[in-house]
């Protein structure tokens, strides 16, 4: 167990530390739109089903596994490199109330990513209760997509995680506080109040 936690600490360290990561966080910083691990490849690019199929599948259970150490290995550092590819224009105080202000458009705010296939997951299992439950009344699960947001998805996506010390999608929140999403672990440690 020692040895897996050392391998996979040693692994996000040089991640971290990489050139092909540092050329993608360039071209996200100088994108018009927040991006994630899946952008561009043929898992973006598959009929939502076969996503759907993914997130559910062992491959998809590995992935958000990996993502859980991630997380725990250097979140906070991916924390800074959302909030860096925002902008040298966004000013965290601002974007807060933003922030604030759309966990608390509905009961429900479902922040994604349009092709991620467990904000995909996330909205299925909304919809299949949404009405059906008493504490969630039909029309009340909102579902923000960051891109359709541009420069401003990006802005919202470092509030995000600056409240919540995570960058994963897709992030779930509850009467105003965030209870989380499907591939970042343990529940959201972040700002108190918000988490």
């Amino acid at each position: 167990m020692a040895v897996a936690f050392s391998l996979t600490k040693a692994f996000f360290e040089w991640f971290s530390a990489s050139d092909g990561v540092a050329a993608l966080h360039k071209k996200h910083i100088e994108g018009d739109v927040a991006l994630h691990m899946l952008k561009g490849t043929p898992m973006a690019a598959a009929p939502d089903s076969l996503k759907l199929d993914f997130a559910r599948s062992g491959a998809g259970q590995a992935v958000a596994n990996f993502m859980k150490a991630e997380q725990q290995h250097i979140g906070g550092w991916k924390v800074d490199r959302i909030v860096e590819a925002a902008g040298s224009e966004f000013n965290a105080v601002c974007w807060r109330q933003r922030l604030l202000e759309e966990v608390a458009s509905s009961q429900v705010v479902l922040f994604s990513f349009v092709d991620c296939p467990w904000c995909l997951l996330a909205k299925e299992r909304l919809a299949a209760i949404e009405g059906n439950e008493a504490w969630l009344p039909a029309g009340s699960v909102r579902t923000i997509k960051l891109e359709a947001r541009g420069r401003d998805g990006k802005a919202l996506r470092a509030a995000i995680a600056a409240a919540t010390g995570r960058t994963s999608m897709p992030s779930v929140w509850v009467g105003g506080r965030c209870v989380g999403g499907f591939t970042d672990g343990d529940m959201p440690s972040g700002e108190p109040g918000l988490c």
